[in-house]
C-alpha cells in the first residue's frame, strides 16, 4: 500500500487542491506561488512521493469529469507544450484515461482503448522490478484488470502497434525515479486519492 500526498508545487493554476488528497479543475486560475516544478500548459498535478524500487499500490476515486491517472519520470519538464506535456503523450509518462465514454491507456503518444464499464475506484499497481504497471477497476473489494503495461511477446500472426511501443520503449521508463501523476482534462473534473480497500491489498500480496 502506497500513501500519496499531492504536491501543491506541481499543480497547474487551474487545479484546486483539497488538502493533500483531493484535486478539482476550476475555471478561475489560482494564484499559486512561482515554482520550477509547476505545470503551466497542462492541468496536471503530481504526488510528492518518489518510486524507484519495489511494489506500490494506490487507489483513486473518480468523482466527476475526464481524468487520467498514471506515472511520470521525476525529471519530466513541466513546461512542455500541451501536446507533449500530457500524460501518456510522451515516453516519460503513461496513464489510464477516462474520457466520459470509455477507458484508454496511453504511452508514447499511442492509445489502446479498453472495453470495460465505468469504475469509480481505480487501483494502480506499479511493480518496479518487473517493469510493469497494472490498472484495476475496483468495486465491492473485487478487482477487474483493465490493462497491464509490460513487455510481452506477440503470438504468431498477431501484431499490435500499442504493444509494440510498450515492448520497445516502456522498460526505459523504469530507469527514472517515478511519481504518481494526475491529469484533470475537463472543467470540473474531480478526483480523490483513495482510502485503500484492505481486501485489494491482500489480493495483490497473494499474486
Amino acid at each position: 500500500a502506497f500513501i500519496i500526498d499531492l504536491d501543491s508545487d506541481t499543480a497547474d493554476k487551474f487545479i484546486q487542491l483539497f488538502g493533500t488528497k483531493g484535486a478539482k479543475r476550476v475555471l478561475c486560475p489560482i494564484p499559486y506561488p512561482e515554482s520550477v516544478t509547476r505545470f503551466i500548459n497542462c492541468e496536471q498535478v503530481l504526488g510528492e512521493n518518489v518510486m524507484n524500487r519495489g511494489n506500490y499500490y494506490w487507489e483513486v476515486e473518480l468523482i466527476d469529469g475526464w481524468v487520467s491517472i498514471g506515472v511520470v519520470a521525476e525529471d519530466f519538464n513541466p513546461r512542455e507544450s500541451y501536446d507533449r506535456g500530457r500524460l501518456g503523450r510522451n515516453d516519460k509518462s503513461c496513464c489510464l484515461q477516462w474520457n466520459g465514454q470509455n477507458y484508454a491507456v496511453w504511452f508514447g503518444g499511442f492509445e489502446s482503448v479498453i472495453q470495460q464499464p465505468f469504475f469509480q475506484t481505480i487501483g494502480v499497481f506499479l511493480e518496479y522490478s518487473e517493469k510493469a504497471l497494472t490498472f484495476y477497476g475496483v468495486k465491492d473489494s473485487k478487482m477487474t484488470c483493465l490493462q497491464q503495461l509490460k513487455v510481452s511477446r506477440f503470438k504468431k500472426g498477431q501484431f499490435d502497434a500499442f504493444q509494440n511501443k510498450i515492448n520497445h520503449q516502456f522498460p526505459s521508463l523504469f530507469s527514472f525515479n517515478l511519481k504518481p501523476a494526475f491529469f484533470l482534462e475537463s472543467v470540473d473534473a474531480h478526483l480523490q486519492i483513495g482510502p485503500l480497500k484492505k481486501d485489494c491489498v491482500s489480493v495483490l500480496k497473494r499474486r
